[in-house]
């Protein structure tokens, strides 16, 4: 229309909406409009503005460029996606199970059980939130350029301007594809605050768990001799390792990283389970149904919370998917399979070794003198250091950009040096300080933050987001979302206290 007809159109550039054919002189200008780029990508959404239009139309330029880096980044197939996820949640985690059933008793395998399923739902509800966010920014739009009755009602993707002049185009500010845009949409500043808070936290307090762990660990690989490796000498020694990624920059996971983590893992379950058929202790275990202990309770839900912590990174690995249409029965075959792997260790841990098992697994007398368990210890450590400056990394940018770092090129390394330096201090300082308290400290961590970023923030988001996009949950789905609140809120306030007095009867 008017003349103007590109010869190729970019993947990114604003789509024009089905209207009439080029209008005859004197008539009026047909409206801008605003569609989909994909009714399936909820996070790919971009303004479309007619060409008719003329110069007083203006394009939101960020919009489109960040929509056409995240198109750019969308490489990752519907199994690559389901592999990430299973990489991420299928790691040190999973050897707690047969601890956290020794704290519940039976029942904690119909909780396992139960909480793989909500844990399932809430990551499918926490990527519905995309779709609705678009729906309130089209509607929040719609509300500012549409006059009253000059629209017809549910046209969202249609605005009009109280001037006459059609063709002003209504733009999306941003397109969310985070976590923390998410909870903005959903509670403004306080809520991308509160979840971006949260996900540095559980950053921060994964990487203390890893420094604990790979201290532990050394004790364990070297010979029981050395009688100057103490505990503390042994977290030193792995803080000093774990120093050394001060010098790099930025460092992605890399699927090589993820499939190295999850053989290794999956070997060290098949191992332990093997090696504990063949080593049973000399007594029969003591197991019970249920144990009616609500702090003890509680820590079991920390312990199984921890198996399915990959909510915080779902986001990221939906908005790689070149297919995010097959994001739903993706997620829940993975999740599926996440619970096939834990729930045997489970069954077996504590079948065989009951009240007696230990966090993790293999520190279960029975299990010290195991040689080929200690090769795949060794190769766990290893992960761990590797795995250390990934975790910590997205919060070590956070800080150097907050602060500035990047913009003293001549002081920068220096700086950044100094600042992850005092991560490495405050990660071995806790570390070393809850050195006896590595059950508790991995519940606590779970209860302050996973179960938040798992439980409780999709639901309160989703519920949010759908009644400002017009578009209210039904009652039914309400109380459920009512009860995974009430007992997700039960769980961790029972968890924290009792990781928090067993810590403090240590001391």
């Amino acid at each position: 229309r008017l003349g103007f007809k590109p010869t190729s159109r970019q993947p990114w550039a604003p789509r024009r909406l089905p209207g009439p054919r080029p209008r005859p002189a004197g008539a009026a200008r047909p409206a801008c409009a605003m569609a989909d780029v994909a009714e399936a990508r909820s996070v790919n959404v971009q303004a479309a503005a007619d060409t008719s239009c003329d110069s007083e139309v203006t394009d939101d330029e960020s919009s489109v460029s960040q929509i056409k880096i995240h198109e750019e980044e969308q490489t990752s197939s519907t199994l690559g996606a389901a592999f990430n996820i299973f990489c991420t949640v299928v790691g040190t985690g999973v050897l707690q199970q047969p601890y956290g059933a020794a704290q519940t008793g039976w029942v904690g395998a119909g909780m396992l059980a139960f909480m793989g399923v909500v844990a399932c739902y809430t990551a499918v509800i926490l990527v519905r939130c995309f779709d609705l966010v678009k729906r309130v920014q089209i509607r929040k739009e719609g509300e500012q350029t549409r006059p009253p009755g000059n629209c017809i009602e549910g046209e969202a993707s249609t605005s009009c301007s109280d001037d006459g002049n059609a063709g002003k185009t209504a733009m999306i500010s941003r397109p969310a594809w985070t976590y923390g845009d998410i909870g903005e949409a959903a509670f403004g500043p306080r809520g991308r605050w509160f979840i971006e808070s949260q996900q540095h936290l559980t950053l921060v307090m994964v990487a203390t768990i890893y420094n604990l762990l790979g201290g532990l660990n050394l004790i364990n690989i070297l010979p029981d001799s050395w009688e100057w490796l103490t505990e503390e000498v042994a977290i030193a020694i792995m803080s000093v390792v774990l120093w050394f990624h001060v010098f790099l920059k930025s460092m992605g996971e890399v699927a090589i990283v993820s499939a190295v983590n999850t053989i290794v893992t999956l070997l060290l379950v098949v191992v332990v389970i093997v090696e504990a058929l063949k080593h049973p202790p000399a007594e029969p275990a003591t197991t019970v149904a249920v144990r009616w202990d609500a702090m003890r309770l509680g820590a079991g839900f920390s312990t199984f919370t921890f198996a399915y912590g990959v909510h915080p990174v779902i986001p990221s690995v939906y908005a790689t998917m070149r297919k995010p249409h097959e994001y739903e029965p993706m997620i829940k075959a993975t999740f599926f399979t996440v619970l096939s792997v834990t729930l045997p260790m489970l069954a077996v841990g504590y079948a065989i070794y009951g009240e007696a098992v230990q966090s993790p697994i293999y520190n279960t007398p029975p299990l010290n003198n195991c040689t080929l368990l200690k090769v795949i210890i060794v190769l766990i450590t290893a992960h761990v250091v590797g795995a250390y400056a990934i975790v910590l990394n997205p919060t070590e940018r956070a800080f150097e950009e907050a602060l500035g770092i990047d913009r003293h090129r001549r002081t920068e390394l220096p700086r950044r040096m100094a600042l992850r330096t005092m991560f490495v201090l405050f990660t071995y300082g806790v570390a070393v300080l809850l050195r006896n308290n590595f059950p508790p400290l991995l519940d606590l961590v779970s209860a302050i933050t996973s179960a938040p970023t798992m439980f409780i923030c999709p639901c309160v988001f989703y519920m949010r987001l759908a009644y400002k996009a017009g578009k209210p949950l039904a009652k039914r789905e309400i109380v459920w979302i009512g009860f995974i609140i009430a007992l997700a809120s039960l769980g961790s306030i029972f968890g924290v206290v009792g990781a928090v007095k067993e810590i403090a009867a240590s001391f």
